[in-house]
């Protein structure tokens, strides 16, 4: 059965924002890892907290509003009453009829893990700058960053934890939360509300194993459809950093279920597919560097991901002709040992449109309408599972009043 994407979000925005709580589970593996005297020789290499107080991200912070792409506000406050400051960064530029699409970034929520904030910073700083790339990512996105999530940690120069000693990656399922969660927790769900919700959601840190790789979430504690985007996600950010990120099965979490303690988790229990929240760790080291490597990556694999890159890599024209229909993934299509059937096939609208997206063998004869009906603008996934198809080579087809686009689909066994 196919499944459009706009409908998963539509589904799960209905929905009210209350958590399925399962089970806590005690085997889930430390996403970063924690060593007291690499943390304590990290604190000594780099200075006062790890190179990065809070009083240098209000010097930043002034040095960021002399931009006209950004504003900046506090959304609440720590336990000891200093701001969490967040960054909105777009164009102001009118979209017309269609809405910019949404990424959220977190960083610092363990103090010690100073590195995934030096490539935060290189995030922000991109996204102001005059880059043709930058420009068009403000055009079609609209960026939200929380550079410092755990001011207080920051400036107490606690490795791991808040003002009360609280790891606040793993606060999500308390009665109550720590302040700097119900910040955070509320900033999510006014967004998943809006017209506008958020596609991708990364939380940025560091890990001690000297390794940048990202979070991969098992089908176990997701779904298999998910896994499919995980790895779509993964391969295309290192794509742009050939040899700098792990692959995407590195490291491989939530293999026993959903836990139900984290922000990735929040997002999953409550809208599952439709928002792509991933842990990003950098490498929590002394030989970490390429900040800038790694965000060019991250910025390039997040706008393949939200169907923006390709249009500028080609001729810097958006939706050339109102249409666009990616590659299906994987492709080809294994259909035996132990591998699923299921591909991910991707178009893109310049405005609202009626549509239909079928699949044709190589004679020409349709074997399934994969997609039909009115659509909006805007980014739209199908799951399409080929279990029954026989080996050979097909086509689908994306059939609009501006025009059609064909791609080719390989089954093999």
């Amino acid at each position: 059965m196919s499944i459009p994407r706009i409908l998963i979000l539509s589904v799960w925005m209905s929905l009210a924002l209350s958590l399925i709580v399962p089970t806590l589970r005690a085997d889930e593996p430390d996403k970063c890892g924690y060593d007291a005297a690499l943390s304590k020789q990290m604190l000594l290499d780099l200075g006062p907290h790890w190179g990065y107080s809070y009083d240098s991200l209000l010097i930043d912070l002034k040095r960021w509003q002399q931009s006209p792409y950004v504003t900046i506000d506090s959304l609440g406050a720590s336990v000891q009453n200093r701001a969490i400051w967040q960054l909105t960064i777009t164009s102001d530029l009118p979209v017309g009829d269609s809405l910019r699409q949404t990424v959220f970034l977190h960083a610092r929520t363990h103090p010690g893990e100073v590195q995934a904030w030096w490539v935060t910073n290189e995030i922000i700083n991109f996204l102001l700058s005059e880059d043709p790339f930058a420009a068009l990512l403000r055009e079609r996105c609209t960026f939200y960053i929380i550079p410092m999530y755990n001011p207080d940690g920051v400036e107490l120069e606690y490795p791991r934890e808040n003002a009360h000693g609280v790891d606040l990656e793993s606060n999500w399922s308390a009665n109550p939360v720590e302040p700097e969660v119900a910040v955070l927790r509320g900033r999510f769900s006014e967004l998943m509300m809006s017209s506008a919700p958020i596609e991708v959601a990364l939380n940025m840190h560091s890990s001690i194993r000297c390794k940048r790789y990202f979070v991969y979430h098992d089908e176990a504690g997701t779904s298999y459809q998910y896994t499919l985007l995980e790895q779509d996600f993964i391969n295309g950010v290192r794509s742009y950093f050939p040899g700098g990120i792990e692959p995407w099965n590195y490291f491989v979490s939530w293999k026993s279920g959903t836990p139900n303690y984290y922000p990735e988790s929040w997002f999953w229990l409550n809208f599952q597919e439709a928002v792509m929240a991933l842990t990003y760790e950098d490498m929590n080291c002394s030989s970490a560097g390429k900040y800038d490597s790694t965000a060019f990556a991250l910025l390039h694999g997040i706008a393949d991901y939200l169907d923006v890159v390709t249009t500028i890599a080609v001729d810097r024209q958006p939706f050339r002709d109102g249409l666009e229909l990616q590659q299906s993934y994987p492709n080809p299509v294994q259909l035996s040992g132990a591998n699923r059937q299921a591909t991910i096939i991707q178009y893109s609208l310049e405005k609202p449109a009626p549509v239909r997206l079928v699949l044709y063998d190589v004679l020409g004869r349709r074997i399934a309408v994969l997609d039909e009906g009115y659509r909006n603008r805007g980014v739209h996934r199908i799951f399409y599972n080929a279990n029954n198809l026989a080996e050979g080579v097909y086509f689908y087809r994306l059939e609009t009043v501006q025009g059609t686009r064909t791609r080719k689909l390989l089954i093999v066994r």
